[in-house]
C-alpha cells in the first residue's frame, strides 16, 4: 500500500494487482486432531507452520492468514515464486514428518492449490478491528483448486492461469476441466509432477503421453479407448489418482449416454 508504518494504514485502502495465491491444507486434519488434546493440537499446528512459513518468505511471498491448519500465502512476483514455494513446502514437510516418525507419530500429507489473477489487496473490517487481506475471484478459485488435490490424489494442482505463467519452470500434466460452484466458465487444472514423491513422479512422467491421449479420447466420447489408456497409466503407476478417477467416469458414461450437450467439463455442485 506504499505505507512506511503499519499504523499509517486506514480502513478501506487498497490496490489492485495480479497475484499468485497459494492455499495449503493438511489432509484428514479433523481425524488427526481427534487423537490429540487441545494443547497437543496447538503445539502440532505451531510446529508445522514453523516449517512452512520460511518456504514462503524465501520465495518472495508472505502469509496472508492461517486458517486453522490451512495456509493462505500471496506471491506478487508471480506463478514461478508460488510454485517454488509450494515445492519447498513439500520438502520441508519431509523434514517435519521425519521428526514426527522419530517421535512415534504418524506422518501427515498436504494438498496445495495455486491460482493467479487480479486481486484487490488492502484493509477490510471496521475501525476498531482491521485486517489486511486480498479479495477476488482468483482467491476463491485458489481455495477450490486446493480442494481438488484430493480428487486426483495429487500434491500440487495449479490453474491454467498459473500454468501459463510458469513456462518450463515445472513439469505439468493437465488433469481436468472444471467449472467450480457458482461459475459458468470452466478452468483447466494441471498437476505439478515435480511435487510428487520419487517413484510416483517418474512413473507419471513416463506415462504422461498415454494419459494425454486417453484424455483426448475421453473428451471425444471414445470411452472404451480412453479406459484402455487410463488403465495403462494405472498399471504404470498404481498411485495415479487421476487415471483411476477417469476410469470410473468412463465406465459411468459408457453406460449412461451423456447427451449431445456433454463437453467433458466437470461442474461442481458443492465447494
Amino acid at each position: 500500500l506504499g505505507k512506511q508504518d503499519i499504523q499509517d494504514g486506514e480502513l478501506g485502502e487498497g490496490i489492485e494487482r495480479e497475484i499468485s495465491v497459494v492455499f495449503s491444507d493438511i489432509r484428514a486434519f479433523t481425524s488427526l486432531s481427534e487423537k490429540m488434546t487441545p494443547r497437543e493440537s496447538f503445539g502440532f499446528i505451531n510446529d508445522y507452520l514453523g516449517h512452512m512459513e520460511p518456504c514462503v518468505e524465501a520465495a518472495g511471498g508472505f502469509i496472508d492468514k492461517y486458517i486453522g491448519d490451512a495456509v493462505m500465502a500471496l506471491f506478487p512476483g508471480g506463478p514461478g515464486d508460488a510454485v517454488r514455494a509450494s515445492l519447498a513446502m513439500l520438502r520441508a514437510l519431509e523434514d517435519f514428518n521425519a521428526e514426527r516418525v522419530a517421535a512415534g507419530h504418524v506422518p501427515i500429507a498436504v494438498g496445495i492449490g495455486v491460482n493467479t489473477g487480479p486481486c484487490m489487496l488492502g484493509t477490510i473490517g471496521v475501525p476498531t478491528r482491521m485486517d489486511g487481506t486480498v479479495i477476488s475471484d482468483a482467491v476463491n478459485l485458489a481455495a477450490r483448486v486446493e480442494s481438488m488435490t484430493k480428487r486426483y490424489n495429487a500434491r500440487i494442482v495449479v490453474s491454467e492461469a498459473t500454468a501459463r505463467g510458469l513456462g518450463t519452470e515445472a513439469i505439468l500434466r493437465e488433469v481436468d476441466r472444471v467449472a467450480v460452484k457458482g461459475k459458468s466458465q470452466p478452468v483447466a487444472l494441471f498437476e505439478v509432477l515435480d511435487g510428487e514423491l520419487p517413484g510416483v513422479r517418474e512413473a507419471k512422467q513416463a506415462s504422461a503421453e498415454w494419459f494425454g491421449l486417453a484424455l483426448l479420447d475421453f473428451r471425444a466420447r471414445r470411452f472404451d479407448s480412453a479406459s484402455a489408456g487410463f488403465r495403462r497409466c494405472l498399471e504404470a503407476c498404481p498411485e495415479d489418482g487421476a487415471a483411476a478417477l477417469y476410469l470410473g467416469r468412463c465406465a459411468w458414461l459408457a453406460a449412461h449416454d451423456p447427451g449431445p450437450g456433454w463437453d467433458g467439463v466437470v461442474r461442481m455442485a458443492e465447494k
